[in-house]
């Protein structure tokens, strides 16, 4: 595996206990970092900070929550005394129907994970990083954000707003030593 340089390097990884997160994780920890994963399932964090060793640490966050992110930032800040990296993958797919038939409810939690979560790190986060002069996010959106799936209305509309975001964000931070890209896999497991 290439390594990349990230000696000394802090990250924060959303979604981090699992699929591309986790390969994530695996990926920074063997280029030099220390990780610290947030996901809302705490057994599987258990579990990926067992193979990850020491240069992982975990919480357990629920996303949405303005609160418990400004939490969990503060907690990696005291802890690590800063955040380099920010990776915003957490993200559910919300459920399978047309447009008309997908549940207000289920339209609601697709939206507040994979585009309000990612709004709410960033919020708690950019601060840090625009007062150290450096940081790096890195959204993970989806093709379905760029093409709309059939039957996915609440994911393809949620991927979509986080590239508008990250669009947004990217220019606010241009000369703040704070670089903000996107990325649009397709389907994973």
């Amino acid at each position: 595996m290439n390594q990349i340089d990230l000696m000394g390097r802090v990250a924060v990884i959303t979604g981090g206990a699992q699929g591309i997160g986790y390969a994530v994780a695996e990926r920074f920890v063997a280029s030099g970092a220390k990780v610290v994963l947030w996901d809302i399932d705490a057994p599987l964090l258990a579990q990926a900070k067992g193979a990850l060793g020491a240069a992982a640490s975990t919480a357990q966050v629920e996303l949405t929550e303005a609160g418990a992110v400004a939490v969990a930032t503060q907690a990696v800040l005291s802890a690590q005394g800063r955040i380099d990296i920010l990776v915003n993958n957490a993200g559910i797919t919300g459920g399978n129907a047309p447009t008309w038939e997908l549940t207000p409810d289920a339209w609601r939690r697709t939206i507040d994970v994979n585009l309000v979560a990612p709004y709410l790190t960033c919020h708690a986060i950019v601060p840090a990083m625009i007062k150290q002069g450096y940081g790096r996010i890195v959204n993970v959106a989806s093709v379905a954000g760029k093409e709309g799936n059939p039957n996915a209305p609440a994911y393809s509309a949620s991927k979509a707003g986080v590239i508008g975001l990250t669009k947004s964000l990217g220019k606010e931070l241009a000369k703040t030593g704070v670089l903000c890209n996107c990325i649009t896999p397709a389907a994973a497991k």
